[in-house]
């Protein structure tokens, strides 16, 4: 328009308010050097604007201020004071290492080259990868006297990532809104050039800045994964992992999307639409996955239900039919499942309902056990008291044995008797008692009994996933299809690891570091596996 003032222009060509922009917001950064996080909205808000007028040409004067506040913040006391102790505290459990190895408790290992963990700091990461066993770092941790002081002061550096904000995370956000594609360059060449001394604060705000990006550059795609299969980090800085996992889960799930086209059920149709629509927030997802683990529990179980002689061609051109189709739909749902386990690996229960489903003990396969396990148990209660009948006894002692030992439970139920006889006034009010009761004693039998199950389904399993039983319901043409996908290994191989686990978790004969250590192999298992699918499929 006629009269419009055109933005002045410097010399360069740069317009004149991308380059007052850009010198407010460097004075703005180097405000920040006294280290103070703690800004109002309104101040992040502005620096943002500031940064939207920007252009590109100003990321290097702007990078070079923000590496300088990362600098300032390693520099600071208090994280000279936190490795000392985390150093200290490593000391202690080297110790205890040494005596274990002396008295042969522990098997002595191989030296092991000086590379970081994940890139993070050697100073901050107790365990080199595959230095010691799960047993083995159990043993460490349960057996070494740690003064209670370091013990808590290390604590206390480690929950500092998980609540402690930083300057150079408010720099992060604004270099990536600045230019995302230079940013992540910028961070490729840090994590590069300081590999072996990262800071977890420095990863972790990285990982924050991009956690919803659609699309990650091939070298930072590879540090991610690094992050994603550390199980040494996982273990010391697991708020670092968190952030890479629901980088990773996120970008796995829109490229998942892109190749299914038509869901075989669904709940794979339910979560192509939260990736499609961007509702891919935790709480949302592991709703999806409890779903969904409790439908692949049920598919299990149907499958293993088809273990059965054939009585005509039409029986088992049926049969042929639904092991193929229950086969397909356990394998598209398999690895979604196994991607986004991470979220359900965290919970206290999540790795058991994660192990009981690759056995078929879940959703309404297991609904229908319980059932049949208080059933039993109800039986087996109702036949005492017939027994005590039949021999003249009053039901009082069947009660108490059936309550063990619980007080208040055997006085309410008693209370079903009449005061003078002790015995049961109807038949109704036996039932009553015998349900109550047989609560107590499915209780009491379910752990032996679901170690019968687990055997005995895992047994099924194998048989039935054995190219033997395959050949004769498939063709070799559908055999040979699923085995290139290897679907039928990566089941059987979870199956086997998962009967180990809960094997272990209800053996009455081992020790707590046992115990620990299985579920810790069995997540170790679940993670490496994960991973490998990552690989596939971002790579």
């Amino acid at each position: 328009m006629a009269g419009q003032e055109k933005p002045m222009a410097n010399p360069q060509g740069t317009p004149a308010g991308s380059k007052d922009a850009g010198e407010e917001l460097l004075h703005r950064l180097r405000d920040l050097e006294d280290l103070n996080p703690d800004l109002s909205e309104g101040e992040i808000a502005h620096l943002e604007a500031l940064c939207r007028q920007c252009g590109p040409e100003n990321f290097p004067v702007l990078a070079r201020q923000v590496r300088h506040l990362v600098e300032l913040y390693l520099a600071m006391p208090t994280l000279e004071v936190g490795r000392s102790i985390l150093g200290e505290y490593s000391r202690w459990l080297e110790a205890g290492a040494a005596r274990l190895l002396a008295a042969r408790e522990i098997a002595p290992r191989q030296a092991l080259p000086p590379a970081a963990s994940g890139g993070c700091s050697r100073e901050l990461v107790l365990y080199t990868p595959f230095q010691y066993t799960a047993l083995e770092r159990c043993r460490i941790m349960s057996q070494t006297e740690v003064p209670e002081t370091l013990s808590r002061a290390a604590d206390a550096f480690r929950r500092r990532v998980e609540v402690v904000d930083t300057v150079f995370g408010i720099g992060f956000r604004l270099l990536w809104l600045l230019d995302p594609q230079q940013f992540q360059a910028w961070a490729t060449d840090y994590l590069t050039e300081n590999e072996g001394k990262l800071a977890p604060e420095v990863i972790r705000d990285i990982l924050w800045v991009m956690r919803q990006t659609s699309a990650l550059s091939p070298s930072m795609t590879e540090w991610l994964l690094r992050w994603c299969g550390d199980m040494a980090l996982l273990e010391d800085w697991p708020r670092v992992v968190t952030q890479a996992d629901r980088l990773a889960d996120r970008l796995y799930l829109l490229t998942w999307a892109k190749t299914i086209h038509t869901p075989r059920n669904v709940q794979l149709a339910h979560l192509k639409l939260m990736a499609e629509t961007g509702r891919m927030n935790e709480e949302r997802l592991l709703g999806w996955l409890e779903n969904s683990l409790q439908e692949f529990g049920t598919a299990v179980a149907r499958f293993l239900s088809f273990d059965r002689e054939v009585s005509s061609p039409q029986d088992a051109q049926w049969l042929h039919c639904t092991l193929l189709a229950e086969l397909q739909g356990m394998e598209a749902t398999y690895q979604p499942i196994l991607v986004l386990s991470d979220l359900l690996l965290r919970l206290p229960d999540g790795a058991m309902k994660l192990a009981m489903a690759f056995l078929g003990i879940a959703g309404q396969s297991l609904r229908e056990w319980e059932a049949a396990i208080r059933r039993f148990s109800e039986k087996l209660i109702r036949r005492a008291f017939l027994l005590d009948l039949k021999e003249g006894r009053t039901p009082v002692e069947t009660i108490r044995k059936f309550t063990f030992g619980d007080e208040t439970a055997f006085a309410q139920i008693c209370n079903e008797l009449d005061l003078i006889r002790q015995q049961f006034d109807s038949i109704a009010q036996r039932e009553k008692a015998i349900q109550r009761l047989g609560v107590y004693y499915a209780s009491f039998r379910r752990a032996p009994m679901l170690g019968q199950e687990v055997g005995r389904r895992y047994r099924r399993l194998a048989k039935m996933l054995h190219e033997d039983f395959l050949l004769n319901h498939l063709t070799p043409e559908e055999l040979d299809r699923f085995q290139a996908r290897g679907f039928l290994q990566e089941l059987y191989s979870m199956a086997a690891r998962a009967k180990r686990f809960l094997d272990h978790r209800r053996a009455l004969d081992m020790t707590v570091e046992e115990m620990v250590a299985s579920q810790m192999e069995f997540v170790e298992e679940c993670r490496t596996r994960r991973l490998a699918m990552l690989r596939h499929t971002l790579g």
